[in-house]
């Protein structure tokens, strides 16, 4: 085989693992989105048609997912987020999740922006709670992904920001950055602790265009009395929307995650 036709194989199977990460966290949001909003879970075959899928593509994808302990089949054959997910929230500080939300409201209302309060599991950021002010231009964030990538966003930088390059390239084997998320999210293990070293100094994180084309995340991780980073707070908006306001929402971030750190 020639080096060219080599490069090609190399490209296409990176391609096709990007496409497969991407699809996985559709389904596991696709299913999470449904229980929550109170309607029957899908099945695997209802859950391939609402996504677009061949039936016999999302059974196996769907296998895949409940072999890794992400999704679970319930008596009746229909799909529910596995139980892990759910520890992560009863593993915060007790009290965390009941004081978040009047703190998100308030940040939400102030900024006119979405507000998030999320966890890292591996390299999935799940999203915990989220308030959104009426009629804001980050309203429509609300029902975005309740499961992102930790690398392109900037709460899953947050959760990063005490992780050594070495402790991100650990985290991070395996994983093909390229081609997840917007047009500045880091692409290797390298460009991610580098923009973590360069927002540690503040302690806040800003993300321009890291998930999404001209949205904004601001992000500061909640520590307990030991320091230890339990979660993620985040004020999302639109970039022209949040920039005239960027130095109160760091400042008001940052004593929301001071407030969220306390004990309960």
């Amino acid at each position: 085989m020639t080096a060219a036709g080599s490069d090609e194989q190399r490209t296409a199977s990176k391609a096709g693992a990007v496409s497969s990460f991407q699809m996985a966290l559709r389904l596991i949001n696709t299913v999470l989105e449904r229980e929550t909003s109170g309607r029957t879970g899908f099945n695997v075959s209802r859950l391939a048609d609402e996504l677009g899928l061949e039936r016999s593509k999302g059974s196996r994808m769907t296998q895949e997912l409940c072999d890794k302990g992400f999704l679970e089949r319930r008596d009746d054959s229909t799909l529910r987020v596995a139980h892990g997910f759910f520890t992560v929230a009863a593993a915060l500080a007790p009290g965390l999740l009941r004081r978040s939300r009047p703190i998100l409201r308030r940040l939400a209302v102030r900024h006119g922006a979405s507000a998030r309060l999320s966890v890292r599991d591996g390299v999935l950021v799940r999203l915990l709670r989220a308030e959104s002010s009426s009629g804001a231009a980050g309203q429509r964030l609300t029902g975005a992904a309740l499961i992102t990538p930790c690398w392109c966003t900037g709460t899953g930088r947050a959760l990063l920001l005490d992780h050594t390059l070495e402790e991100i390239t650990d985290l991070l084997d395996g994983y093909e950055l390229i081609g997840v998320g917007g047009p500045n999210a880091a692409h290797s293990a390298e460009e991610l602790a580098a923009a973590n070293d360069r927002d540690r100094r503040t302690g806040v994180v800003a993300a321009h265009a890291e998930f999404e084309h001209d949205i904004t995340e601001y992000a500061a991780p909640v520590r307990d009395a030991s320091g230890r980073i339990l979660a993620a707070v985040a004020v999302l908006g639109r970039q022209s929307d949040l920039a005239r306001r960027e130095a109160g929402i760091r400042a008001d971030l940052t004593a929301a995650a001071a407030a969220l750190g306390e004990p309960a």
